[in-house]
């Protein structure tokens, strides 16, 4: 094996550009000749196997010591790559330069740190006088940031006490520390961290470290960053905070220990959207769920004035609808363009959503007294024993009360008749168009209809009757016909399913 000295003097020689590097043989047409072109490609191959027999046979042949391949890598370069230390002590005694780079700019620390070649980095570091230990790439990266993507904790810790800058930054403006966090290389980060790395660092979007590290659900590395201190309420080029884009990503985890360590849950970004509003707009339902449970704004309004459930019902996302609803959003809020939720989710033909909103905005609905007395001939049919307290015997399940408003809502009602129960019942103008805005063809009737039926059915508290209650206001509404027709199917139905003479049956009063 040589010796590290003469590989240092001959180093030194290479650098000054004396003789130990000499041109490589040319033809009469200054061409390289086919035996030099293939010198070179044995050394190429025997430096990737290190092989170093190999090396030393066709290194002493014709050929150019830092001839390129085609991927613009020198023998000395493919060294440091692999790891084979001893081949680039070789190359650099037969005058390799130690300052050469591929087509990326990668130097020959940047080769060995990416790929955790300690030995070669301590050999690089120990014996070369300028090393570029804060050369850049490309992509302006040094040796420190290709460590740190690739966690090799090791060389991070080596170039670091070599002097390596942690507050280098590359084309993005990331520092080593933003790279490791990206990551999720734990050990990386805590070197880092106590070796002067900034965690309040930017890059050109002003994210932070920790930004970065909620981007991709690094949730250990977030971990590590709030318990060293880092602000929770940093803000990037958007406005938008750690928790917001915890909120976005749906990272439970993260997201909880957040808010935690205090992390603004109402704080708006840019252009006025909350952790809420993020939450909803990427139809995260367990993370909305946490934010409302720990006190989140159910009505904050971003600079279109949208609340969160604009947003849902926007996007058509129904069971964070349903999750807003439920907590009390405000379904009457407008947007900029004056919409409401309601017609927000008609125009996007959400009907399901179009159903839930009319469903909460009727949970005060009260039925009308009736209109008129019922006749001696109805009160016949519909005697009541007063030994029983429910009102209704006849209806034995809630299949029987499905198969009554399906016929009524596809056979029985004609086109715009709903509407006519539907204002009997209180539902407004702007409902009634929500329920219209799907329109299937001519018998869309028959479905809106069907649709404001269950809506009416839902609303109804549980002391009141439904087919009591619908049988009445069909007499109402001049639907006599359809009211008695109801009446008699109960009857027959009550008839059939009498199993002894003695029965207690309870009709409709």
């Amino acid at each position: 094996m040589l010796r590290v000295d003469d590989c240092v003097v001959l180093r030194r020689v290479s650098m000054g550009g004396g003789e130990e590097n000499p041109e490589p043989p040319t033809d009469t047409g200054s061409r390289r000749t086919s035996n030099v072109l293939k010198n070179e490609l044995l050394l190429h191959e025997a430096v990737i196997k290190n092989d170093p027999e190999a090396v030393q046979r066709v290194i002493k042949e014709p050929l150019d010591v830092n001839s390129r391949n085609n991927y613009g890598m020198r023998p000395i370069l493919m060294a440091a790559w692999h790891g084979h230390t001893d081949a680039v002590q070789m190359l650099i005694n037969y005058g390799a330069s130690v300052n050469t780079i591929n087509k990326k700019q990668y130097t020959l620390l940047m080769c060995a740190a990416r790929n955790n070649r300690l030995s070669v980095v301590n050999f690089l570091l120990d014996n070369i006088d300028d090393v570029g230990l804060d050369a850049f790439d490309t992509d302006h990266q040094t040796a420190l940031h290709h460590a740190a993507i690739a966690g090799h904790t090791h060389v991070v810790r080596r170039l670091v006490h070599a002097g390596a800058n942690t507050s280098t930054t590359n084309k993005q403006g990331r520092t080593p520390l933003h790279s490791a966090c990206e990551k999720g290389h734990v050990d990386v980060v805590d070197f880092l961290l106590g070796h002067g790395a900034d965690m309040l660092a930017k890059d050109e979007e002003q994210n932070s470290p920790l930004h970065v590290a909620v981007e991709n659900k690094q949730t250990l590395v977030v971990q590590m960053l709030l318990e060293a201190g880092n602000p929770t309420n940093l803000e990037n080029s958007k406005g938008l905070t750690a928790l917001h884009i915890a909120s976005s990503h749906g990272c439970r985890g993260i997201v909880e220990m957040l808010l935690s360590a205090d992390c603004d849950i109402d704080r708006q970004s840019k252009n006025g959207n909350t952790p809420l509003h993020m939450a909803c707009l990427s139809n995260n339902v367990v993370i909305a769920e946490i934010l409302i449970a720990k006190g989140a704004d159910l009505n904050a309004l971003n600079t279109r004035l949208q609340s969160p459930i604009h947003i849902a019902a926007e996007q058509g996302y129904s069971e964070i609808c349903k999750l807003l609803l439920s907590a009390g959003a405000n379904i009457e809020q407008r947007e900029q363009g004056g919409k409401t939720p309601l017609y927000i989710a008609a125009r996007g033909s959400f009907t399901a959503i179009v159903d839930m909103i009319i469903k909460t905005a009727r949970l005060e609905y009260t039925p009308k007294k009736r209109t008129r007395p019922k006749t001696p001939e109805e009160r016949r049919k519909w005697k009541c024993n007063p030994d029983l307290d429910v009102s209704i015997a006849l209806q034995e399940t809630d299949q029987n009360l499905e198969m009554i408003l399906r016929k009524l809502a596809h056979k029985q009602l004609s086109p715009g008749e709903w509407k006519k129960l539907a204002h009997l019942w209180a539902f407004t103008d702007e409902q009634i168009k929500a329920i219209e805005h799907q329109y299937i063809g001519p018998s869309s009737y028959k479905q809106h209809g069907y649709r404001m039926l269950r809506i009416w059915v839902d609303s109804l508290g549980p002391d009141l009757d439904p087919i009591e209650e619908l049988i009445d206001s069909l007499n109402t509404i001049e639907k006599k016909n359809l009211a008695d027709a109801i009446c008699k199917k109960l009857m027959r139905q009550k008839e059939k399913s009498e199993k002894k003479p003695d029965d207690k049956t309870c009709v409709v009063s």
